[in-house]
């Protein structure tokens, strides 16, 4: 899939949300920014207002549905012809091909009446990345604490199209980054975050990814995540994905079911399985409900089944098989939607990321170093990641650095937000079809970076 990001939302100070725009200059592309696409006037109560002119979506672009809606939590989109666009758990709309279709929204909730409207997607030519400057490789020794070490840097103009590569396109499993970076089109890659790596475990990754606007994985755990959004942004923040099912296009409270885990090996919470965790589930144990086009196709038990490409398997572990039956009846719609929340618990605008890795220590927070050295800390191969104050995106990847001395690494190049990836034998950076420092081990997840990303 593209990981491209061109689209972008028009909002006006002190209005609120005009349209959108996904083919205009401001988003880096060679064609002048499109009129806004104007709205309804706002009504009275629960009523739902889609915009009144054709909503564009280049073909190599994501855009968020739910920023026309003011990020509401729980909508649920339904495309009138499904072959030209997929909306994921995350409102995010990957176009699939070109065309025109009807877009039915409805949202629902704890706290709101249903309420529906209607608005027109147009899949249109892909447009071009314009970055707003050139990408820089630098490798060479600086010093970092007052000590000289080699270092790998990448600097990333604003917008850059980001994706997130897995061994072998599929979680489960390690490949060499550079065979990743290659069959996806990079042009330049840092490996991702943490994952099983020892004593013959499956190599799965221990922190959340988010992949082409779905949550890929998921821990359960509130961590550092660094986020590349629709509109090309970057953004860094302590986040915790939370997933919440619903039926019949509906999230109230007599429409709501409940998961804990996407695609992590099979526990004792209610757990989903998409496709990117390979061809079957992997257990036994349990229930487990597939959903195929949106709709419940089967409900059995103790069976290690297979993941539909075009839907997602439920596997739950705590009620009985009759109840689940007359639950997830044949027939009936079930849906799920992602939401983020912030470290204190209050709903995070993080439905517009497309690509994200949640690792860790944080380095930098708002300019200045927040993990400095003790008197154990130990060097080792490292990389980090940072955004500067313009948005630029500054890799870093070391053969010998203790995390305080990424954070002065990062920080020297501009960053006033910045994080650690994985390290050790799984440190790697590649720029422009050369590994500039190779990982000592096939890795399992890879971010991606590059204006021509597959």
């Amino acid at each position: 899939m593209l990981g491209k990001t061109f689209g972008f939302l028009v909002k006006t100070a002190g209005a609120g949300l005009l349209g959108l725009s996904l083919m205009g200059a401001a988003a880096g592309t060679d064609e002048p920014a499109a009129a806004p696409a104007p709205q309804e006037e706002p009504a009275a109560g629960n009523r739902l207002v889609c915009p009144r002119e054709t909503v564009k979506l280049p073909m190599n672009a994501r855009a968020s549905l739910d920023a026309l809606f003011q990020y509401e939590p729980y909508l649920y989109y339904e495309l009138a012809n499904p072959k030209l666009a997929r909306v994921t758990s995350q409102g995010i709309a990957v176009p699939l091909a070109k065309g025109t279709t009807q877009v039915e929204v409805t949202a629902s909730g704890y706290e709101r009446a249903s309420a529906s409207c209607s608005f027109r997607l147009q899949i249109v030519d892909p447009v071009k990345f314009k970055p707003s400057s050139a990408p820089k490789t630098e490798s060479g020794q600086t010093k970092a604490n007052g000590r000289k070490t080699y270092v790998n840097t990448i600097v990333l103009p604003q917008g850059m199209p980001a994706g997130l590569g897995l061994g072998k396109d599929a979680l489960g499993n390690a490949e060499a980054m550079k065979a990743i970076a290659t069959r996806r089109q990079a042009s330049y890659a840092i490996n991702g975050t943490y994952f099983a790596a020892y004593n013959d475990e499956v190599p799965l990754p221990y922190g959340t990814l988010v992949k082409d606007g779905e949550l890929l994985f998921n821990t359960g755990s509130v961590g550092t995540m660094i986020g590349f959004a629709a509109d090309g942004s970057a953004r860094l923040d302590d986040v915790s994905p939370s997933v919440a099912g619903g039926f019949d296009g509906l999230y109230d409270s007599g429409h709501r079911w409940t998961a804990s885990y996407v695609n992590r090996r099979a526990g004792s919470g209610t757990t989903i399985y998409t496709p990117d965790y390979g061809a079957r589930i992997g257990t036994d144990k349990g229930v487990m409900i597939i959903v195929r086009g949106g709709k419940v196709v089967k409900v059995v038990k103790g069976e290690n089944v297979q993941i539909p490409r075009d839907g997602f398997v439920i596997v739950n572990q705590r009620e009985s098989l009759a109840e689940l039956k007359e639950t997830f009846k044949v027939g009936r719609k079930a849906h799920y939607r992602v939401t983020y929340s912030n470290a204190k618990g209050r709903l995070a605008e993080w439905n517009d990321v497309v690509t994200a890795v949640q690792a860790w220590p944080k380095l930098i927070e708002g300019g200045k170093i927040v993990e400095k050295d003790g008197a154990d800390a130990k060097r080792a191969a490292r990389s980090g990641i940072g955004i500067t104050k313009d948005g630029r995106v500054v890799l870093v990847t070391t053969g010998s650095a203790t995390h305080g001395e990424v954070a002065e690494l990062l920080r020297a190049k501009g960053a006033v937000e910045a994080m650690s990836l994985d390290g050790g034998a799984s440190a790697g950076i590649y720029s422009q079809g050369v590994q500039l420092f190779t990982p000592g081990r096939n890795l399992s997840n890879v971010l991606l970076f590059g204006p021509n990303l597959r």
